[in-house]
C-alpha cells in the first residue's frame, strides 16, 4: 500500500502484484508452521488451548504476511516527494498493512456471522446471492478504509488523512463487490470442488487484485493531499498514531476475550436430568437387536421404560410432502401446518421447544404457530367446559447466537411479538389460561433441541426451526427456501419422557416477563429474569399413562453432562447387520479437521467422531452404508472432509466399496438414519462435532421400529437417492487426510 503513483503504471502494477503474492505466500507458510508448532507443543488432551493458541498463531502469521506485502509494495512507488527514506517508507507501510490485517478479525468475524445467520434463516430469503456480494464488498471497504486511513496518518497531516482512507474504501470495496458477484455467479461449491489449488488461486486473485486497485487509489489520495512539507505528518502525529494503534489492538484483544468468555458461559442450573417419578408401564424387554441397543441406554440408572405402548401418527414434511413418498395433502406451510393442528387440538398443555423463531410476526411460519395458539385460546373462550383445568402454553427458545450483532437468543422477543400480533393474551386467570416464553440460559452450548408435546400424550420431534428457509418458495411469494426436513409424530407413553426433556430445557431457561397489556412495539420492555419453573398447572405430569398402540419408540436426549443419545445411536449402529441409510445435513469429523489444508496432521484417524468409527465397524461386518448429504457452502466443505476421512478409514481396511455417497438434490436440513430398514431415527442431532462433543449442543431425537415409519422413510430416501448425483471427492482432499 503505498505512497505515491508512478509515471510507469505497468511497472507499478507488476510490483504491487508481486508484493501482494509474496505477502500471501509468507502468511500461509507462517500459519502452517505456527499450527504445526502448536500441535507439537500443546498436549492433545487440551483442545481448547490448542484452538486458542493455534488461532492466535495463525492471526499473527496473517499480520506478518500483510506487513511484508506493505513493505515490499513501496518498491513500486516513488517516495522522494514525501522526503522519506526507503526504510522509513517501508516501516510505515508495513505498520499500516499489518495493523489493519490484525483489526480485520472483526469484519471477518462479522462476515462469517452474517453468512451463518443467513444460512439459518434469520435474515429471510430476501438477499439471495447478494449476501455474498454485500459481505465481501463490506469486508473490502472496511479493510481499505482502515488501511488508507492509517497510512494517511503516518504520511500526511491528520486533516488530509480522509483522502487515502476514501481511496482505500472505494478501491478495496469495489474489488470485494466484484468478487462477490463473480463467486455468486460461478458458485462457491463449484470453486471448492477444484481442490486446494482452486482455493489458493481464488484467494491469491482476490488479495492481489484488491491490493493493486486499493493501493493505487490510496496512493492517489496521499498524492492529492501533499502540496508542501507542511502537509506531511509531524513526529508528534506519528507517535500519537502508533500509540493509538497499540490501544486499539489492546481493545480488540479485550473485546475478543470478553466475547470468548461470554460464548463459554454455562447454564446456571446444573441439576442432572430428572428421572420421571411416574409408574413405568412394565414394558417387556425387547428381543430385536436394534431395539435392545436403544433400550439398554434409555433405561440405565433406573430410568423408566416408556418405549412400549406407542403409536406412530405420521410424518410432518417441510417444505411439502411429495406424492412419490407421502399420501399427505400438501398445504401452504408444509409441516408447520401439522404443528399448528397439534397445538390447536390441545386440551390442557402445549410445550414447544425450538432453537430459532424467526423475528417477523407477519411472516410464516412463526405467524402460523402463533395463530394456532390464538385459535386454541378462542376455543377456550367459546367452550370453557371442554377445558375445565385451563390451558398452559410454554415456548422454550434455544438462545441461538448471532455473533454478527453480538446478540444471543433475541428470537425470544420475536416469538412474543408474533403471539401479540395474533391476539394471544399472556394470561387470562378467569379461564386458567397462561402463555409463557423462555430463553435457554446457556450460550455455549445453546439448545438445538426441537420438540412439541401436547397434553402429555402426543409428541412430535423435529429437525427444523421456525424459520422461512423451510417454507416452499412457490407458495410463499419467493420467501421460502425449500430446505428439506422431517418431523416424527407419535402418541403414547413415550410422550411422558418428551415432557421430561422439555422440563429439563425449561429449568435451564430464563422466563420472559412482560408488563400487562404489552404491545408489539413495547416488547423491548420485556425482560429475561429468573430461571423458569418446570411445573405443570394442569397436572399433565401426573395423568395416568395410556397406551396408544404397539409401536416401540425410544426417547434420545443429550446435553452437557448427559450423553444418552450419543450412546444409543452408536449402540444401534453397532447392532446393524445389513444396511444403513443416512439423510444428513452434516457429516463432519472433529473441528480440527476443518484446517486440514493448513497441515495434513491436523486431521487424524482419532478425529473421527464416535458415530463414524461405529460406521467403520459396521462396514467390517458387511453392512452397506448409503449417505445423502448436503453439498453447498461451509457445511458442504465440512461434509467433504468428513466423507474423505471415512473413505480413507475404509480404504485402509479394503472396505471402501461399503460406502456410497450422493449429494442431496437440493437444500436439505434433515438428521435421519434408517438401520436395517426397520429402525428409524429422526430428530435434531447432526452428525457434526457440535452435537457430539462432551460440551456440545442440546439435542433430541426419536428412534422407532414402527413399520409404517420405516416404510415411509424408505420411500422418501429412495425417491431422493435416485435423483441425487454421485459425491466425488477431490484428490487434494483425500491426500490431505492421513
Amino acid at each position: 500500500m503505498r505512497l505515491l503513483p508512478t509515471e510507469r503504471p505497468p511497472l507499478t502494477i507488476r510490483r504491487l502484484a508481486w508484493s501482494a503474492l509474496a505477502g500471501l505466500l509468507a502468511g500461509v507458510l507462517l500459519a502452517r508452521g505456527a499450527v504445526t508448532l502448536v500441535l507439537a507443543l500443546v498436549p492433545g488432551d487440551q483442545p481448547y488451548v490448542r484452538t486458542v493458541v493455534g488461532t492466535f498463531g495463525a492471526l499473527l502469521s496473517v499480520i506478518v504476511g500483510f506487513a511484508l506485502a506493505g513493505a515490499l509494495s513501496t518498491r513500486g512507488l516513488p517516495i522522494p516527494r514525501l522526503g522519506l527514506t526507503r526504510s522509513q517508507a517501508r516501516w510505515r507501510s508495513a505498520i499500516a498493512a499489518g495493523s489493519t490485517a490484525g483489526l480485520l478479525i472483526l469484519p471477518v468475524g462479522g462476515l462469517l456471522a452474517f453468512a451463518g445467520a443467513y444460512h439459518e434463516g434469520a435474515l429471510g430469503q430476501t438477499l439471495g446471492l447478494a449476501q455474498l456480494t454485500l459481505g465481501l464488498g463490506l469486508l473490502g471497504a472496511v479493510y481499505g478504509g482502515l488501511s488508507g486511513g492509517v497510512l494517511g496518518l503516518l504520511t500526511v497531516r491528520a486533516s488530509q488523512a480522509w483522502r487515502p482512507a476514501l481511496g482505500g474504501l472505494l478501491g478495496f470495496g469495489a474489488v470485494g463487490l466484484c468478487a462477490g458477484v463473480l463467486l455468486g455467479a460461478a458458485g462457491i461449491p463449484d470453486a471448492l470442488s477444484g481442490g486446494g489449488s482452486a482455493l489458493l488461486t481464488i484467494l491469491a486473485a482476490f488479495v492481489t487484485t484488491s491490493q493493486v486497485v486499493g493501493d493505487l487509489l490510496i496512493a492517489r489520495g496521499i498524492n492529492d493531499a501533499v502540496d508542501a512539507p507542511r502537509d506531511w505528518a509531524s513526529d508528534r502525529q506519528l507517535k500519537l498514531t502508533l500509540a493509538s494503534l497499540g490501544l486499539v489492538g489492546l481493545g480488540v484483544w479485550g473485546l475478543g476475550s470478553e466475547v470468548v468468555a461470554f460464548a463459554h458461559s454455562r447454564p446456571t442450573n446444573a441439576v442432572p436430568l430428572a428421572i420421571p417419578q411416574r409408574a413405568a408401564p412394565g414394558c417387556p424387554a425387547p428381543t430385536d437387536p436394534l431395539e435392545r441397543a436403544a433400550w439398554k441406554v434409555t433405561t440405565q440408572s433406573g430410568r423408566p421404560d416408556f418405549s412400549c405402548g406407542n403409536a406412530f401418527e405420521g410424518f410432518l414434511h417441510v417444505p411439502l410432502p411429495h406424492p412419490a413418498f407421502s399420501t399427505l395433502r400438501a398445504t401452504p406451510n408444509g409441516g408447520y401446518d401439522g404443528l399448528a393442528a397439534q397445538i390447536a387440538s390441545a386440551r390442557r398443555e402445549v410445550l414447544l421447544a425450538v432453537m430459532e423463531w424467526d423475528d417477523n410476526p407477519r411472516q410464516e411460519p412463526g405467524r402460523v404457530l402463533a395463530q394456532a395458539v390464538a385459535q386454541l385460546y378462542t376455543q377456550v373462550q367459546a367452550q370453557p367446559e371442554r377445558y375445565p383445568d385451563g390451558v398452559t402454553v410454554r415456548i422454550a427458545l434455544g438462545n441461538f447466537p448471532l455473533p454478527g450483532a453480538l446478540e444471543w437468543g433475541t428470537q425470544v422477543y420475536g416469538a412474543a411479538r408474533a403471539l401479540i400480533a395474533a391476539g394471544v393474551p399472556f394470561a387470562d386467570p378467569a379461564r386458567r389460561w397462561q402463555v409463557q416464553i423462555a430463553n435457554y440460559a446457556g450460550t455455549f452450548p445453546h439448545s438445538h433441541a426441537k420438540l412439541l408435546v401436547t397434553d402429555g400424550e402426543v409428541l412430535t420431534v423435529m429437525g427444523f426451526n421456525v424459520g422461512p428457509l423451510h417454507l416452499p418458495s412457490g407458495t410463499t411469494e419467493g420467501r421460502g427456501g425449500n430446505l428439506r426436513d422431517l418431523a416424527l409424530q407419535v402418541r403414547g407413553l413415550v410422550a411422558a419422557d418428551g415432557l421430561n426433556v422439555f422440563d429439563d430445557l425449561w429449568a435451564r431457561s430464563r422466563l420472559l416477563t412482560c408488563p400487562p397489556g404489552v404491545t408489539q412495539a413495547e416488547v423491548s420492555s420485556c425482560s429475561l429474569g429468573d430461571l423458569a419453573r418446570p411445573d405443570h398447572p394442569q397436572g399433565t405430569d401426573r395423568l395416568p399413562l395410556r397406551p396408544a398402540g404397539d409401536d416401540r419408540v425410544f426417547s434420545l436426549y443429550r446435553r452437557a453432562g448427559f450423553q444418552a443419545a450419543d450412546a444409543a445411536l452408536v449402540g444401534m449402529i453397532d447392532a446393524t447387520q445389513q444396511t444403513i441409510d443416512l439423510m444428513q445435513v452434516s457429516f463432519s469429523m472433529r473441528l480440527r479437521c476443518n484446517l486440514a489444508l493448513l497441515n495434513p496432521q491436523l486431521c487424524r484417524p482419532e478425529d473421527a467422531l464416535p458415530w463414524m468409527t461405529a460406521l467403520v465397524r459396521a462396514a467390517q461386518r458387511g453392512v452397506t452404508i448409503r449417505a445423502l448429504l448436503y453439498e453447498h457452502g461451509y457445511l458442504g466443505l465440512e461434509n467433504r472432509i468428513g466423507v474423505a476421512g471415512l473413505q480413507r478409514l475404509l480404504r485402509q481396511r479394503g472396505l471402501e466399496h461399503r460406502l456410497q455417497v450422493r449429494w442431496f438434490p437440493g437444500p436439505v436440513h434433515a438428521k435421519t438414519m434408517l438401520l436395517d430398514g426397520r429402525m428409524l431415527v429422526v430428530g435434531s442431532q447432526n452428525l457434526h462435532y457440535s452435537s457430539w462433543e462432551a460440551r456440545g449442543l442440546n439435542e433430541y431425537s426419536l428412534a422407532t421400529t414402527a413399520p409404517a415409519a420405516s416404510a415411509g422413510f424408505a420411500r422418501e430416501f429412495a425417491f431422493f437417492w435416485e435423483q441425487a448425483p454421485l459425491a466425488e471427492m477431490p484428490d487434494w482432499l483425500s491426500e490431505a487426510l492421513p
